[in-house]
C-alpha cells in the first residue's frame, strides 16, 4: 500500500503548525500501510480575517509519498476540535467512507469540516528522476455528492503534482488550497484530522489514520527583508505559545526562481542557524538586522531574490516555512550611489545618477523594461573615475531616446572591473501623453497583482489600501521608490491612498480585481 503522510493535516493551520501532544490511531485492513513521513513543508501565502469569527487561508504543502501499487485514492478531512466526529475506530476492517454526517456542504460550514481534498493518485502515473507529473484533483465526491471537495474550483489556482526523487519516494506538492475556517486568524486553533485511503472508486477506506491532533498559529515567524546597503539584510522572530521548551534551527535559502516556494534542487541554501530553544516565555529574536555570508547578501543575482526561512525542529510535526520577498523595487548599490532618477521630456527620458565614492568601478550599464519584463541594456556609461576610484562627488546622465506610450521601467547596473556588478533601485516612467499623479496597471486585474507608479517626482509616500468595507487591509510607509507592487488581492473594488507626509497632500486610485 502507499505510505501516507501521518500529519498531512498540517497544511491547514492559520499559520504555521506544530504539534505540542498528538493523540492518533490506526486502522483498517491487514495489510493497510499508512505511517507518518518527514520532510513536510507548510507555507501560508495569505491570511484574510473575514470577520471576527472566520478567517481565510491560502496555503502551500510539500511532503514525501513512499509508494507502490495500492491506495489509488487519498482523501484528507480536517475539523476544528470541538467539532470532530471521531468517526473512524481504532479497529482493524474496512469502514465505509464518511459522508455529510461527517462532512461539509459548504467551504464554511459550521459544525463540519473545513478541509477536504481528495487526489486521484492512480492517474498520476510515475515519471523518471526529476519529472513533474500532474496529480488529479478530485472536484466532487463519489461517495456522497453533497459533500463540497477543496478544489480548483472553490480555490483558484489549486494544484497537485509529484516529482520522483529516487527509491520509491515521490516529492508531493499542493498548491493555493483555500480554506475557510470558522474561528479568528488571531487565535491559536487546535484541528484533528482524519487521513485515509480506498483502492479505488466505490470501495469503502482500507486504511486510515483517525484522530490527529495539531495545534496552528505556532510556532510563529516574522520578520522581513529591507534595502540595507551594501549588503541585504533581513530581521527574524520565532515563537511559540506552547510552555514546554523545543530546539529548532532556521535555514535562509535564496529563492533563485522567485515563485516564493522552497524546492531544494533550485534554491540555494545560504545560512543554517545553531540550535535554538524556544517557549511560551522565551522566543527567539534576532535582536536587529542580520547579513547573509557572502556572496548572497551582496552580489547577484542573489542579491535580488527573495529569502525562504525554513524552521526545523525534532519536536515539530513538520517543517514551518516563511517567505521574506525582496522589497519592491529595492535592488542594492554600493553605499557610494547617493540618487538615481529618471525624468520624461517630450520623447525622451533623462537618467540621472550621482556617486559620492567609487571603488574598483568599471562604469554604469543602462538598462530598460518596455513591460515584457525583459531588460536589455541601451548604454554603458565609463565611470569619470580615474582607474575606477573616487572620493569625490560625480555626476552621470543619458538621454534616452522613448516615445512609448506604456509604462517603461529604467535601472542601472554598476560593473566593477573585475564584472561583479550590483542594481539601482527601478524607476518606472509614464508612457508618452501618459497623465495623471498615480497609474495602476492592469487595472481591472485577474491575477491579484497590480503595479502603482507614483509621480516621478522624489518624494517619500506612505500609502493604505481600503476595501468596500472600509477596512484597511495594507499600509506601507516611508516608500522612496517610484513604483511598488500590491499582490495577493482577492476578488473585489479597493481603494489606494497615497499621502506625502511633508506636503500633506493626499491621492485615492480605484482598483479592481477581476476573478480569473
Amino acid at each position: 500500500m502507499k505510505k501516507i503522510l501521518l500529519s498531512l493535516i498540517l497544511a491547514i493551520g492559520v499559520s504555521q503548525a506544530n504539534v505540542f501532544s498528538q493523540t492518533s490511531c490506526t486502522g483498517g485492513a491487514s495489510n493497510c500501510d499508512l505511517i507518518g513521513i518527514s520532510n513536510v513543508v507548510v507555507q501560508i501565502t495569505n491570511t484574510n480575517p473575514i470577520s471576527a469569527t472566520q478567517c481565510e487561508v491560502t496555503f502551500n504543502v510539500s511532503f514525501d509519498l513512499s509508494s507502490n501499487n495500492g491506495n489509488k485514492d487519498i482523501f484528507i478531512h480536517s475539523w476544528l476540535s470541538a467539532d470532530y466526529p471521531s468517526y473512524f475506530p481504532c479497529t482493524p476492517g474496512a469502514q465505509p467512507a464518511p459522508t455529510n454526517t461527517q462532512l461539509g456542504m459548504a467551504v464554511n460550514q459550521a459544525g463540519k469540516s473545513f478541509l477536504d481534498i481528495g487526489l486521484d493518485n492512480a492517474s498520476a502515473q510515475r515519471g523518471g528522476v526529476g519529472v513533474t507529473v500532474n496529480i488529479p484533483i478530485k472536484t466532487s465526491y463519489s461517495d456522497d455528492n453533497t459533500v463540497v471537495l477543496t478544489s480548483p474550483s472553490n480555490s483558484p489556482g489549486m494544484a497537485a503534482f509529484k516529482i520522483f526523487q529516487g527509491g520509491t519516494i515521490d516529492r508531493v506538492t499542493i498548491n493555493n488550497s483555500k480554506v475557510i475556517i470558522n474561528t479568528a486568524c488571531t487565535s491559536t486553533i487546535v484541528v484533528r484530522t482524519d487521513v485515509w485511503s480506498k483502492n479505488g472508486t466505490g470501495g469503502p477506506a482500507q486504511c486510515w489514520i483517525a484522530g490527529i491532533t495539531q495545534y496552528f498559529n505556532d510556532p510563529s515567524i516574522s520578520g522581513f527583508r529591507n534595502c540595507a546597503t551594501p549588503a541585504r539584510q533581513y530581521t527574524l522572530g520565532i515563537n511559540t505559545v506552547d510552555p514546554v521548551a523545543k530546539n529548532v534551527t532556521y535555514k535562509v535559502y535564496i529563492d533563485m526562481n522567485d515563485n516564493g516556494s522552497l524546492e531544494p534542487l533550485t534554491d540555494e541554501l545560504a545560512f543554517t542557524s545553531g540550535t535554538i530553544s524556544i517557549s511560551s516565555s522565551t522566543g527567539y529574536s534576532s535582536g536587529g538586522f542580520l547579513t547573509l555570508p557572502s556572496p548572497y547578501s551582496d552580489t547577484q543575482p542573489y542579491s535580488e531574490k527573495g529569502y525562504l526561512i525554513l524552521v526545523e525542529g525534532t519536536t515539530l510535526s513538520n517543517n514551518v516555512l516563511k517567505y521574506f520577498p525582496a522589497p519592491s523595487g529595492c535592488f542594492i548599490l554600493p553605499a557610494d550611489l547617493i540618487s538615481f532618477n529618471a525624468i520624461r521630456n517630450n520623447s525622451n527620458v533623462l537618467l540621472k545618477w550621482q556617486t559620492s565614492n567609487e571603488q574598483n568601478n568599471r562604469g554604469f550599464a543602462v538598462e530598460r523594461n518596455n513591460g515584457n519584463n525583459v531588460w536589455r541594456e541601451v548604454a554603458f556609461i565609463p565611470t569619470q573615475a580615474a582607474g575606477g576610484n573616487s572620493s569625490s562627488l560625480r555626476s552621470y546622465q543619458y538621454i534616452d531616446a522613448n516615445d512609448s506610450k506604456f509604462i517603461t521601467q529604467y535601472r542601472i547596473r554598476q560593473v566593477d572591473i573585475d564584472n561583479r556588478s550590483k542594481y539601482t533601485q527601478v524607476r518606472s516612467i509614464r508612457g508618452l501623453d501618459q497623465s495623471g499623479g498615480i497609474i495602476v496597471y492592469p487595472n481591472p486585474t485577474t491575477d491579484g497583482k497590480v503595479n502603482v507608479v507614483f509621480e516621478e517626482a522624489n518624494s517619500i509616500r506612505n500609502i493604505s489600501l481600503i476595501d468596500m468595507s472600509g477596512r484597511t487591509l495594507k499600509q506601507i510607509v516611508g516608500i522612496s521608490s517610484n513604483s511598488i507592487v500590491l499582490d495577493n488581492l482577492n476578488p473585489g473594488m479597493y481603494t489606494l491612498r497615497v499621502i506625502v507626509p511633508a506636503t500633506g497632500e493626499q491621492t485615492i486610485q480605484k482598483i479592481v480585481v477581476n476573478k480569473r
